[in-house]
């Protein structure tokens, strides 16, 4: 009779496999660091590819145990600035350097997983204390994302000699295999060949993308445990079972890829522009995209000229942001962008990968994008005398993502043309609102009376309303109704006049 395991004993991205586990092409080396007398290990790679289940494997290989080793997660302590604190905290004892040194030294491991997490202060001081431990016989093994080897190594040149650190890449199509085998021999199944073929290029060398893809696909055929008797033939391809692929990874992924697609925080991308950006990474089945790429999808794909102008300014606009908007979203251990770079780098391929099968129409139904058919959200009318608040305005105006009508902006596109058919054209047609800043001086100028009366003329071809006054002052204005709603200056400051017209804006949405 065979001995009977259950599925997720043989398959299961969340557990150590204990019946899938396979050798790693690092599984030597380490090991022989392990066994090397004083030395520390720095075992780095993205997530999924295996480092903490390699390192399980090997101390369950070497017969080491706790409570032979101490572990915890850099997770527990993100806000914690001093590794001693930390480690003092772990140990159950004072808050010092001795008194943490003398309950290290019962362990023969201090292991750190999730290293990145710790605050970059944590990391430092450790950093510069590893050598002292190293003197008493102290080990630490750290395990993190890929940065985590060079920000150890580069704080102490001597550290290097006294450090053993490992990056782990994306594992072979053998190893692949190897761990798709050892589940068939234990739930006595067969994958069909094309199946195998699907997930071991799904995967692409990323032992928990397998595992998620094999644990799913005995699900949906109905095998919960090893069968006893005749071998059970899996045959469904990669596409049946992408739902339920996805929405295993849908929660460390889903709401982070909204937060980017949204762009700024407090601010909205009028062109939408950060969606377009991870909608465009979406369709590269690459870990490099270079940014000339992108612009090529993005903006020279639009045929009018001032759309593609518009857009071209939205796209430079949301590259400068890019790198702040990742981390603020929490996307740094997957996504790398520095600015001014001529690539975004894709550094977690479990990311990659659930960016080839996510519905990026789902992503964006959670935008509420907004679609006015306007090229400007608002047009600014005001006299020269009050600029400097315009100007403010303006610039906050942008900072929210708010597309602005402003004369100083578009000189070059206004040059050499005829104001007066201008102006006509973008107070009729162009404009979702016009905004008049209301003062002493705006009746009595030529061009802010002339701005006006097109307003007034637009204003009785829309549906809604298209005149938004702010009072500077009690000045009248011809053909202004005093029962029209308005904004004023001397109540409100320019901060709180853009976020209700952001609010406002937010009511066109599809």
């Amino acid at each position: 009779m065979r001995e009977k395991y259950t599925l997720e004993e043989v398959f299961n991205e969340a557990a150590f496999p204990e019946i899938t586990f396979v050798k790693s092409k690092y599984y030597r080396e380490i090991r022989s660091s392990i066994r090397a007398q004083g030395k520390h290990i720095t075992i780095s790679g993205p997530s999924g590819s295996g480092k903490t289940t390699l390192l399980k494997g090997l101390l369950r290989d070497l017969n080491i145990a706790k409570p032979e080793y101490h572990e915890f997660n850099g997770r527990s302590y993100p806000q914690n600035e001093s590794i001693i604190e930390i480690l003092a905290l772990e140990s159950n004892t004072s808050n010092d350097f001795n008194s943490v040194t003398k309950e290290l030294a019962k362990y023969k491991f201090i292991i750190i997983d999730d290293f990145h997490h710790l605050s970059s202060a944590a990391k430092m001081e450790l950093a510069n204390l590893l050598k002292l431990w190293h003197e008493k016989e102290i080990r630490f093994i750290l395990v993190g994302i890929a940065s985590s080897a060079a920000a150890l190594t580069g704080v102490d040149p001597e550290l290097g000699i006294r450090n053993d650190p490992y990056e782990l890449k994306e594992e072979s199509d053998e190893f692949i295999n190897e761990l798709i085998k050892l589940g068939e021999g234990a739930l006595n199944v067969n994958f069909s060949e094309e199946l195998k073929c699907q997930i071991i290029i799904a995967s692409k060398g990323v032992p928990s993308i397998a595992q998620v893809i094999c644990r799913i696909a005995c699900i949906t055929t109905d095998v919960e445990e090893t069968f006893q008797d005749e071998t059970q033939v899996i045959d469904i391809r990669l596409k049946d079972i992408r739902d339920s692929v996805l929405r295993i990874f849908n929660a460390k992924y889903f709401d982070k890829i909204v937060g980017l697609a949204k762009g700024k925080e407090h601010a909205r991308s009028v062109h939408n522009t950060y969606f377009d950006i991870i909608s465009s990474i979406a369709g590269e089945d690459k870990a490099e995209i270079a940014v000339e790429t992108l612009r090529s999808k993005i903006v020279g794909t639009i045929s009018d000229p001032d759309m593609r102008n518009r857009k071209g300014t939205s796209f430079a606009n949301c590259l400068k942001y890019l790198a702040d908007v990742i981390e603020a979203r929490g996307l740094s251990d997957a996504l790398y962008y520095r600015k001014g770079a001529s690539y975004i780098s894709i550094e977690d391929p479990s990311f990659r990968f659930y960016l080839n099968l996510v519905d990026m129409d789902q992503i964006k139904s959670r935008l509420h994008i907004r679609n006015s058919g306007y090229a400007y959200d608002v047009a600014v009318s005001f006299a020269g005398e009050i600029r400097k608040t315009v100007q403010e305005f303006v610039d906050l105006a942008k900072e929210k993502g708010i597309n602005v009508f402003y004369d100083f902006d578009l000189q070059h596109k206004i040059w050499g043309k005829d104001l007066q058919s201008k102006l006509v054209e973008v107070y009729t047609d162009e404009a979702l609102y016009m905004i008049i800043f209301i003062s002493e001086d705006y009746p009595i100028k030529d061009w802010t009376s002339f701005e006006s009366e097109v307003g007034r003329k637009a204003s009785e071809k829309r549906t809604t309303e298209y005149i938004l006054p702010i009072k500077i002052d009690d000045t009248p204005v011809l053909g202004l109704k005093g029962t029209v709603g308005h904004l004023d200056l001397r109540q409100l400051t320019v901060e709180q006049i853009i976020d209700i017209l952001d609010r406002k804006l937010s009511d066109f949405v599809d």
